[in-house]
């Protein structure tokens, strides 16, 4: 295998002088596998870094780090959660939309599975208006308030279930797999929502945030 103590000692071996030694030497055999396990611990090092240097091959604590360089508290590892979905949400995080609408719509519909409500006073598209459409009592629109122009109102939702996706619990009479920690849906607290919506929303601007369970 590349790199490890047999392969150095091979390549040490084929660059000696051919008659200087015999064809097996305790000591010479000794001497090559100092040089050879030196070189292979630096080997496996310098792999290592390499891994740790990117964030599409970073793993276990070093990924934990990786995430605190970028955000700092802000996005911890989740209870049981892998390597590969945290370093999703790394990666989601990083290329985020934020400072829109849309921003605050996608945040939430990736965190909760359920896209939220939003209404903005402010906007004719929300309230609805004469002549305008989108209007009725109790059925489409809302009341308008031009005082409220950076301000908006939320209902965002919980996931609505827990356990592994796409198969039934036990005795139910689903399809029988056997799944392991990596595969249950982390839930989502109420924290978890509030902070999603103030990590994309613009300064100076207020969202009235509330959750269903």
């Amino acid at each position: 295998m590349i790199g490890d103590v047999p392969d150095f000692i091979r390549r040490m071996t084929v660059l000696l002088p051919k008659g200087w030694f015999a064809q097996q030497t305790t000591n010479l055999s000794g001497v090559l596998t100092g040089f050879g396990t030196a070189w292979a611990a630096i080997y496996t090092f310098i792999t290592t870094v390499e891994l740790l240097a990117r964030l599409a091959t970073v793993f276990g604590p070093f990924l934990d780090m990786a995430s605190v360089d970028f955000f700092g508290a802000a996005l911890p590892r989740r209870p049981q959660e892998s390597d590969t979905a945290f370093r999703l949400r790394i990666k989601q995080e990083l290329l985020r939309q934020r400072g829109t609408r849309s921003a605050l719509s996608l945040v939430l519909t990736e965190l909760t599975g359920q896209p939220p409500v939003i209404f903005e006073p402010a906007r004719p598209g929300d309230t609805g208006g004469y002549n305008a459409g989108g209007l009725g009592y109790s059925v489409a629109g809302g009341w308008g308030n031009l005082n409220l122009p950076y301000a908006c109102f939320v209902t965002a939702s919980q996931p609505t279930s827990g356990g592994i996706a796409f198969f039934a619990g036990y005795g139910t009479g689903g399809y029988p797999y056997y799944g392991d920690l990596s595969m249950v849906t982390i839930p989502v607290s109420d924290a978890d929502i509030f902070a999603a919506v103030t990590a994309v929303l613009p300064a100076g601007y207020m969202a009235w945030t509330r959750i269903l369970a």
